[in-house]
């Protein structure tokens, strides 16, 4: 996770060389155009991910109007690079070369907030961009400063400590996972934040696209998938374990793995499943979906991934770890079959297996969950909705949006 007592160093070093900034840097931020609208959105980087989809959407919202777009961290893959310069009405750089260079990010962070406070009505938009605290202390404070924050990481000393310690910055905070914002409110209390700051966070709940689940084959095997990344929050391990004996007990089922935790999966389990890589494109992904019939995910921690929400949409059942985000949406035998005490993992293992093995025994069980998990989407997680709230609210920041 990132250090904040770096972020805090850094920053004497931004004051240190604000003078020679404007010395040197400043007749070049002169000669770069002005954006018309104001509107600037900093995000880490365009490889795929959960987090990225979210940020194509919000991108999506306001696709009528100029913006711009400048990625702060170096992307392993460009499975989603298209879509983000596709987007209309954009103007994308990817800046990470100027920002990994230590040298390199002092100018590179004063270049962008003195071009940015040259504008005399401007929002910056930024989420997982380390780049956006740097600018923060030097941004004029006519400009509106907003954070999307996708997880709450329990002391790792993730972004939600960024966000704490630019508080006062920041005029929105933007969660969307009720678990998240309930932490979020009760890190305020622990740190005394005043109350007037709790008002800034706001909770904007992402949407998804429907298919008609009623088209959906559910004849055996049973087909199981978990899709994204690895990593110790996945327990990709876990996964790999639950596939694993089930396959030696000879369960109809066949596991699909999509994403990059390819190299966490033993040799065994990559024999007997079905190996899909990373997929960029949506309609193959919801292909993907359509075909299967449990998401299984065994995370440490996490808010409610878009992973569980497009699989309901597409009528998958989630067999997934009964973390507080995912109790939001999900009850154990309504709408999904949940794994308690996510923190035993040997635990996790074998609730994972019975799960499974009971939806191999009744299809019925299989169908009325499917449903419930499909129709329970329907209602909650509608992208229409998502796009009209995130347009609702740069207009209320000053942001002359087109509904087009």
């Amino acid at each position: 996770m990132h250090n904040l007592t770096k972020i805090k160093l850094f920053r004497l070093l931004l004051c240190f060389t604000y003078p020679l900034a404007l010395i040197f840097i400043y007749p070049f931020v002169l000669c770069k155009r002005k954006n018309p609208t104001g509107l600037f959105f900093f995000f880490d980087r365009y490889a795929i991910g959960g987090a990225q989809r979210i940020h194509i959407d919000i991108l999506e919202s306001v696709v009528g109007t100029q913006k711009q777009l400048y990625f702060t961290r170096q992307s392993f893959n460009d499975f989603f690079k298209k879509e983000f310069y596709s987007i209309g009405n954009i103007e994308v750089k990817d800046i990470h070369f100027w920002c990994d260079n230590l040298l390199f990010r002092l100018f590179t962070v004063h270049f962008y907030a003195l071009y940015i406070n040259r504008h005399r009505q401007a929002h910056i938009f930024s989420s997982n961009s380390t780049f956006f605290y740097d600018m923060l202390f030097f941004i004029n404070k006519r400009v509106v400063n907003t954070e999307l924050l996708h997880n709450f990481t329990h002391g790792k000393n993730g972004m939600e400590f960024f966000g704490l310690e630019n508080h006062k910055r920041l005029n929105y905070r933007i969660v969307y996972d009720v678990f998240t914002l309930n932490n979020i409110k009760n890190q305020y209390t622990s740190y005394s934040i005043d109350k007037e700051y709790l008002d800034r966070i706001l909770f904007i709940e992402p949407g998804v696209s429907f298919v008609d689940n009623a088209k959906k084959d559910f004849s055996q095997p049973l087909k199981i998938l978990y899709a994204g990344r690895g990593g110790a929050q996945k327990r990709i391990n876990l996964l790999n374990d639950i596939a694993e004996k089930c396959i030696q007990q000879d369960l109809r089922v066949k596991f699909h793995f999509a994403g990059t935790m390819l190299d966490e999966i033993s040799s065994f389990v990559k024999q007997h499943a079905i190996l899909h890589g990373e997929i960029s494109e949506k309609e193959k992904m919801y292909a993907l979906y359509k075909q299967c019939h449990v998401i299984l995910m065994t995370s440490a921690y996490e808010g409610f991934p878009m992973l569980i929400k497009e699989g309901m949409a597409n009528g998958c059942v989630p067999v997934v770890t009964a973390l507080e985000g995912n109790k939001t949406h999900l009850v154990h035998m309504q709408n999904a079959m949940l794994i308690d005490n996510p923190e035993n993992e040997e635990g996790v293992v074998l609730q994972g297996i019975a799960h499974i093995a009971a939806l191999c025994e009744d299809n019925n069980k299989l169908h009325v969950l499917s449903d419930a998990a499909y129709n329970y989407a329907l209602q909650h997680f509608d992208r229409a909705i998502f796009l009209q709230k995130y347009r609702q609210f740069f207009r209320s920041t000053g942001i002359v949006v087109d509904d087009n």
